[in-house]
């Protein structure tokens, strides 16, 4: 008996001196020591380089302002007098966006969990999406839900554009109704490319029996359907990381659940809102300066920032890395993928590097596509979808040749800028490379309607800028021009049978 009292007074003892020992040393206090010995060595690194009396003077301050900082708990007020302690740990992490400040919006209103708890667990209990608030599965509450200062997010708006939470979910990449719907024509199950029994609201890769109990209709579940970044499936990985695979893995409530099988870490992609605008290198890794997720897990942006610049090497992560055979029922990566990932990696400097990467070897395509990113031609509602839906990639396009270049008889179509309070002004918020723009300003529209603010009309001047790099293009139109086009001649498919740039260096 006696043995056992002190063996549990001894556990007893030792219980209470690792309480202590962790309520004197908090894990967020580790964090914040973390980050000031990192950026005096940063500065150190800086200071080594500057010739500049004043600035040496400057760094030399804030060195010794660094090493002289002990940890302190970080309470952030916020407009509606709700206080969050997130930058406790996350000291060092960068602001979301212009448009996003943390100290209008905070960090809850997009993560969700318990802002004033100091403890990992309970602060990251009832996170929206796990950590990724731009899921579709939790969107709504985060991407759609109302800021600290009492103005609704991305839906609930009067204006039906700003609502892209809800219009994101009908489109084409989100429900994959596209590729349902060709796979079963191609099969011969349906005539014509409306899918039976899919309505807007539904997803593809949740459609029973896709394939009416065919024998390869598990791998058109799970290699096709299964992997996208809207669904939360498993995406291709570059060839340096190994094969790429698809998960058959699948959550409770039916949403795919994504592991890296070719490393043995677990890889839930960044999908949803979070697959355009969190930018990524190969590997899915952070590299920003927040201490408290420098871990090397994989599935997380390079930096904490959303952005609207987003470009070509973004939409690669998904496309062009290689092609899905609708017979067999599996992905093949393109042969040159180690040079595209290593030239994503150091950056796109020439033209050849672009030429060579951007799209798979055998497709056509325009110089000017090659020039541009995608997100320059893509617009708002043909990526995000307009509400429609549709079972044909064809049928969801929003944008043609013939809406910059115009056609041998007409010029393209072009709207004055009358409300300075239109939508389109709020571009200059959300990217910076936004030309300037006034009331009595001309821009372009598509066929449809849609307005292209990117593209200005100015007497003779007919120019477009890009959203990733702010340089400006002349655009040449068809008008006037040796162009032979004919009247049923207006689609890209056309205008790609002459003008299909240079053949692509791996052939």
């Amino acid at each position: 008996m006696r043995k056992t009292l002190l063996l549990a007074s001894l556990l007893l003892l030792l219980i209470v001196m690792l309480m202590l020992e962790k309520g004197s040393n908090p894990q967020w206090g580790k964090y914040q020591s973390e980050y000031f010995t990192e950026q005096v060595s940063k500065l150190q690194v800086e200071l080594g380089t500057e010739n500049d009396e004043a600035k040496v003077k400057q760094i030399q301050q804030e060195i010794v302002s660094y090493q002289g900082r002990k940890p302190e708990i970080v309470n952030l007020v916020l407009p509606n007098g709700k206080v969050e302690r997130c930058q406790t740990c996350h000291l060092g992490i960068e602001e979301i966006s212009k448009s996003h400040p943390s100290n209008t919006f905070g960090c809850a209103v997009c993560h969700g969990g318990n802002p004033l708890s100091l403890d990992e667990a309970t602060a990251h209990a009832q996170m929206y999406g796990g950590g990724h608030p731009g899921s579709l599965q939790t969107a709504s509450l985060s991407c759609g839900g109302t800021a600290a200062n009492g103005v609704a997010c991305h839906s609930g708006n009067h204006e039906s554009g700003k609502n892209l939470v809800d219009s994101v979910k009908t489109s084409i990449m989100t429900t994959k109704a596209g590729e349902l719907s060709v796979v079963r024509m191609t099969f011969g199950l349906d005539k014509t490319k409306e899918v039976p029994g899919l309505t807007k609201g539904q997803v593809a890769y949740l459609y029973p029996n896709p394939l009416q109990g065919r024998a390869n209709e598990g791998q058109f579940q799970q290699n096709c359907l299964n992997q996208c970044h809207q669904s939360g499936g498993e995406l291709p990985v570059p060839l340096s990381q190994g094969t790429p695979t698809a998960s058959s893995n699948r959550l409770e409530e039916g949403v795919p659940q994504s592991k890296n099988t070719s490393t043995g870490n677990d890889k839930i992609q960044a999908n949803g809102c979070e697959a355009c605008h969190v930018l990524v290198n190969p590997t899915h890794t952070y590299t920003g300066n927040d201490t408290a997720i420098k871990d090397n897990t994989s599935g997380r942006g390079m930096v904490h920032n959303l952005t609207t610049q987003i470009p070509y090497t973004q939409c690669n992560q998904c496309h062009n890395q290689g092609s899905h055979d609708p017979l067999k029922m599996e992905f093949s990566a393109r042969p040159d993928m180690v040079k595209v990932e290593r030239d994503w990696t150091a950056g796109d400097l020439t033209w050849s590097d672009r030429l060579s990467d951007y799209y798979l070897p055998g497709e056509l395509f325009a110089r000017c596509e090659v020039s541009l990113d995608c997100i320059d031609c893509h617009t708002r509602q043909n990526v995000m979808g307009d509400g429609e839906f549709y079972t044909s990639q064809h049928d969801a396009v929003h944008i043609q040749c013939l809406d910059c270049h115009g056609t041998k008889e007409k010029l393209p179509l072009t709207k004055k800028v009358e409300k300075p309070e239109d939508l389109m002004f709020e571009e200059n918020i959300t990217n910076p490379q936004f030309p300037e723009l006034k009331t009595g300003d001309e821009i372009l529209m598509t066929a449809k309607g849609e307005e292209l603010p990117f593209l200005r009309h100015n007497g003779d001047t007919w120019i477009q800028t890009s959203r990733v790099t702010g340089k400006s293009f002349n655009i040449p139109l068809v008008l006037g021009s040796s162009c032979e086009q004919t009247a049923d001649e207006q689609g890209a498919d056309s205008c790609h049978k002459c003008h299909t740039g240079s053949v692509h260096p791996s052939e």
